[in-house]
């Protein structure tokens, strides 16, 4: 039921569902930070179901892996900035701001290397190892959006969920790298 006011924003009942509803950063952090540790173990398990050494495998894979490796431990890296941050006795309220600057000096630069990478590939070398252009670009745009998200948080929002974001739309970059990688054709043994 509404308040006085008309709003449920005052409402004792829905304040605590809401506060209920809600994950504090440190705890968000911790959990993130568990989960790149752990998808950063999945590189091993590719390897290991590959038939050959990782040295043997094509152009194409080893970018996939190097992209599943930073997408793991940019997370992890991003994770343990935050939680030092908030351990310090003072928090600053801008502590996002300076943490979306540090996720922004990371990942422009990691942008930069996909796109590189990308353009160095022979035509039809990333259809070949089951891979599409299109796919890469919009997931090189995505990058780009909460690169520009980092930025908009370290000039003007000074929030959490923005620098929270960058590290899930990692997560999740990682867990596609894994899923590619385990998908993707492989030679037969000789």
């Amino acid at each position: 039921m509404p308040s006085a006011t008309g709003t449920w924003s005052d409402a004792p009942v829905m304040q605590s569902i809401f506060s209920a509803c809600t994950m504090e950063p440190t705890a968000a952090l911790s959990l993130s930070a568990q989960i790149a540790v752990a998808i950063a173990g999945f590189a091993g398990v590719v390897a290991a179901f590959r038939n050959d050494s990782v040295h043997d495998w094509g152009q194409v894979e080893r970018f996939w892996l190097r992209l599943l490796l930073i997408n793991s431990i940019l997370p992890l890296a991003l994770s343990m900035v935050g939680l030092f941050l908030l351990s310090v006795s003072e928090v600053m309220p801008s502590i996002w701001r300076w943490c979306s600057g540090i996720s922004t000096l990371f990942l422009v630069p990691y942008a930069a290397m996909i796109v590189r990478t990308l353009a160095r590939l022979a035509p039809g070398q990333l259809e070949a190892a089951g891979g599409t252009r299109v796919t890469s670009y919009v997931l090189v745009i995505l990058l780009t959006t909460v690169c520009l998200l980092q930025v908009w948080n370290f000039a003007t929002l000074a929030a959490f969920w923005p620098f929270f974001g960058a590290i899930v739309a990692q997560l999740l970059g990682a867990m596609y790298q894994f899923v590619r990688l385990v998908q993707s054709p492989r030679r037969p043994a000789t």
